[in-house]
């Protein structure tokens, strides 16, 4: 069967995640076959394996798509929804380049940013702050936002639901980004000196202050917290390694105890921050924490994967896939740059993935009894409401 092509163009409001990254030679197993439409009045799947070896899947799954009220949004940032699908938050507008979004030495600190924020299914838009640039993630009391300053330092922070101000983390006279919050309430972050080139990591946990250690060179980026331990990833001379550092609640680590307890693996080695900011904006930090690993977009394999930090094994998710998000158990909704599908999770390598909608659709979380997924568009965003099976009953 032939395979279908990628398209991988310059589309601004998926610069994120859709960088034109080097592509490498890989041997991997490939999902043959075109996607299958999901359509029918009733769910479900009928997998037959062939004498050749080659599958069958004959699957019908019920599926709406509720349109809501659009986002003006700056045409760049995916919009997130809090945890309890009440509100959504986008950057509305933002004069950032990548240099102030990678937080580098020399960055304009003039920002001219704002984070709007509404229920998913309309009603009033409040727009908040001057300078506020989106943070990776959304928590149960609000959005994660940073704030460049006019002496070169910058603020992380948490913007909360229902205030004006974002509450500050404490600390002053130096560069934080990449901020994340953990399942504990945990803060990590990157942080630098204001004439420096390199971050170290810090995480703020309920145990104290844990650093991880840093080599001469390397440079941290993008935490994850997840339950049993500490994702990140490390750039050192054009290498791009994921690191996870196994500790549990109840532990605690000095930086010289956590050097030979990190776990490292490499996935590119002409690598720059903009290609370490892509490989963690495909998925929030809250949702990349799996069972199975953490979730992210491989720069070399060219879509997205699943790194497990103890057996050492990377799950490949469908070819030229630049997003995912868990969805049921057992599932992932993948976004293609034409296409949105469902796929078995782990992945199985003899099926392909099954399309779900034609055209570019990323999830953005659970809400309403349903998934939101926003299509990107120059200098606005459409948001839906995508249910699938028991969910598209129009019982529920």
């Amino acid at each position: 069967m032939a395979r279908r092509i990628r398209d991988l163009g310059p589309l601004r409001a998926t610069a994120l995640i859709l960088g034109l990254l080097p592509a490498a030679c890989v041997t991997s197993t490939e999902r043959t076959g075109p996607p299958r439409v999901l359509t029918g009045a009733a769910s479900g799947t009928v997998v037959t394996r062939n004498p050749d070896g080659s599958v069958t899947r004959d699957a019908s799954l019920q599926v709406t798509l509720e349109p809501l009220p659009a986002l003006d949004t700056d045409g760049f940032h995916t919009p997130m929804l809090s945890p309890d699908g009440t509100w959504v938050a986008w950057q509305s507008r933002s004069n950032a380049d990548w240099p102030m979004l990678l937080a580098q030495r020399g960055a304009s600190t003039a920002a001219s940013a704002a984070v709007a924020l509404r229920n998913p299914d309309g009603g009033q838009v409040v727009t908040r702050g001057e300078d506020l640039l989106l943070g990776r993630m959304t928590h149960a009391d609000g959005v994660l936002v940073e704030s460049p300053r006019p002496d070169g330092s910058r603020r992380v922070g948490l913007l909360p639901w229902n205030a004006e101000e974002p509450r500050w983390l404490t600390g002053e006279g130096e560069v934080r980004a990449f901020a994340c919050i953990g399942p504990r309430g945990e803060w990590a972050y990157a942080r630098r000196g204001l004439e420096a080139d390199a971050f170290d990591l810090v995480v703020e946990r309920p145990e104290g202050r844990l650093e991880f250690p840093r080599r001469e060179g390397e440079s941290w980026m993008m935490p994850v917290v997840a339950s049993d331990g500490i994702y990140a990833c490390s750039l050192r001379d054009g290498i791009l390694e994921l690191a996870f550092l196994p500790i549990r609640a109840g532990e605690h680590l000095t930086r010289t105890q956590a050097e030979p307890a990190l776990l490292r693996h490499r996935i590119s080695i002409r690598a720059t921050a903009r290609t370490a900011y892509q490989a963690f904006a495909a998925v929030p930090p809250d949702a990349a924490a799996m069972p199975e690993g953490l979730l992210f977009f491989h720069p070399e394999m060219r879509r997205m994967a699943a790194w497990s930090p103890r057996s050492g094994r990377v799950l490949l998710l469908a070819e030229g896939s630049v997003a995912a998000r868990p969805t049921a158990p057992g599932t992932v909704l993948v976004t293609l740059p034409g296409s949105l599908v469902v796929q078995e999770w782990p992945p199985e390598p003899a099926l392909a993935p099954l399309q779900v909608l034609p055209g570019l659709w990323i999830p953005c979380g659970r809400g309403g009894g349903g998934t939101l997924v926003a299509a990107p568009r120059e200098g606005s965003c459409g948001l839906s409401r995508l249910k699938l099976g028991p969910e598209a009953s129009p019982s529920r």
